[in-house]
């Protein structure tokens, strides 16, 4: 009987990161929501390019761009056929990253400009001035939040059509994201911080130290969220209150090993969530179970005789920001059920993952 196979895609590191052990205050576990950069973007023209840029004979937008740009500037006498033979410009996406703090107006800010017509290198050239909005509504009646200008820098020989403008966007009015609606500030606690033991300890200790007012504003909405209502004496100064609920001292929860139950007399396997699976080779009667190292930078995968694609989650999470190292177990599992692994067998593969220390969590057995 051939043997099964199952291999499975190849991901990126995680670190699970370790928890300090030095006391912390509030302000040390979470952030604000509101607190988030902000990225505002708009499209202009580069020039002053040595032949490097758009070739607008097998790029239109490009030349129709810097043509409506040379309209506005007031040389209406230009046309599309006038630039056709020109390369010395590029249209160029101009991006903006405005800090979690907020910004002031007349605030210098670092542009990030692209190249997205067939320029070769924007190197040299100059940004015309470019108006920046945020992207939603991305309209014509957007507010400009910010104008763009000056001399491009490439600072990666093997991206010359990407470069920045050191302090080239100047802001246009003040820049703040609200963090109190309908009198509530929500807390997010930071990922490594992030599971329902921890957050209900953040909430308890809020309450605890409003109770004296008295008052219990704080709820763990889930993991990841604790919404707080301002306490009514504080609604003339809440920055006050969210102060003073920052700085309270916290008891720092351990966070939970994951965790693989296993009842071998009834064959039931329960495996948390978080249970990770190192890159391994497992052989266990006609099954081989194989998760390959990591792919480096240009490696293809090799596809196995037999192949069930369990990446889903992984590439979900990936796609979320996610950093991953290894596959959940859960997929390993998965995998296995689709060609019809009996618990028995599963049972003894997780032994064998086990014994090798592939298994990031812990192994239980139970009767």
């Amino acid at each position: 009987m051939p043997a099964k196979i199952i291999c499975f895609g190849v991901i990126f590191v995680l670190f699970a990161a370790s928890l300090p052990a030095a006391p912390l205050r509030i302000e040390n576990v979470v952030r604000i929501k509101g607190q988030e950069t902000t990225a505002i973007r708009g499209y202009g023209i580069v020039s002053g390019l040595n032949a490097t840029g758009d070739d607008p004979k097998s790029y239109t937008p490009a030349a129709k761009a810097i043509l409506r740009q040379l309209n506005r500037s007031g040389m209406s006498g230009s046309d599309e056929k006038g630039i056709n033979t020109a390369k010395n410009n590029a249209l160029v996406e101009v991006t903006v990253t405005i800090p979690a703090s907020g910004g002031r107006d007349g605030d210098l800010l670092d542009c990030t400009v692209v190249s997205v017509g067939n320029a070769k290198s924007l190197a040299g050239g100059v940004l015309s001035a470019t108006m920046l909005a945020t992207p939603l509504p991305q309209d014509e009646t957007t507010e400009p939040r910010g104008m763009a200008s000056g001399r491009i820098t490439t600072e990666q020989p093997a991206s010359p059509n990407v470069g920045r403008i050191i302090g080239g966007c100047r802001l246009i009015g003040d820049f703040t994201n609200p963090y109190i609606q309908d009198g509530i500030v929500t807390l997010v606690v930071k990922k490594e911080f992030s599971f329902p033991r921890m957050a209900n300890q953040i909430a308890y200790a809020i309450n605890e130290y409003v109770e004296l007012k008295p008052f219990a504003p704080a709820k763990a909405v889930n993991s990841h969220y604790i919404a707080v209502k301002i306490p009514a004496t504080y609604y003339a100064d809440p920055m006050e209150f969210i102060s003073e609920m920052l700085d309270i001292p916290i008891a720092v929860v351990p966070k939970p090993v994951p965790r693989v139950t296993i009842n071998e007399r009834v064959g039931v396997i329960a495996i948390d969530e978080d249970v990770q699976v190192r890159p391994t080779l497992v052989t266990h009667r006609n099954i081989i179970a194989e998760v390959p190292p990591v792919l480096q930078p240009g490696e293809q995968e090799q596809l196995p005789r037999q192949f069930v694609d369990v990446d889903s989650d992984m590439k979900l999470r990936q796609l979320n920001g996610e950093n991953v190292q290894n596959m959940k177990l859960k997929a390993l599992q998965a995998s296995l059920d689709a060609v019809r692994v009996t618990p028995q067998d599963m049972i003894e593969i997780i032994k064998i993952l086990k014994a090798q220390g592939a298994i990031v969590g812990e192994v239980v057995f139970v009767e």
